[in-house]
């Protein structure tokens, strides 16, 4: 187990408040799921095919981050508990890319077969 960061005379898990951090990472998966339907959408209409199109999912998720540091998360340890939180957290969760595969598929077929 890794040790624990010692901040002030407490350790991070004391500092926490497990509601608020619980929110901020609904929000943070609310958002990539909306950012994987988007690119989803994107990537169907221009007609995209083939395992690279997951390389938008990809670069989606990317932005997502970077967009949630531009919107005004800068010190990500005042919301989370690392930066990986904010990197990592459900980027690759089956509901992003599942969506992101379904949107994908239906706006495909929609624009270039039908």
């Amino acid at each position: 187990m890794a040790p624990k960061r010692q901040i002030k005379g407490g350790n991070i898990q004391e500092l926490v408040n497990p509601s608020a951090y619980k929110s901020n990472l609904q929000a943070l998966d609310f958002l990539r799921n909306f950012a994987a339907v988007i690119a989803g959408i994107v990537v169907g209409i221009c007609g995209v095919v083939g395992w690279h199109g997951f390389i938008y999912h990809f670069l989606s998720q990317l932005a997502c981050a970077g967009a949630m540091i531009l919107k005004g998360c800068t010190k990500p340890s005042q919301y989370f508990v690392s930066w990986n939180t904010l990197l990592f957290h459900s980027a690759l969760s089956s509901t992003t890319l599942l969506s992101y595969i379904l949107f994908w598929m239906i706006f495909y077929n929609l624009c270039h077969v039908f």
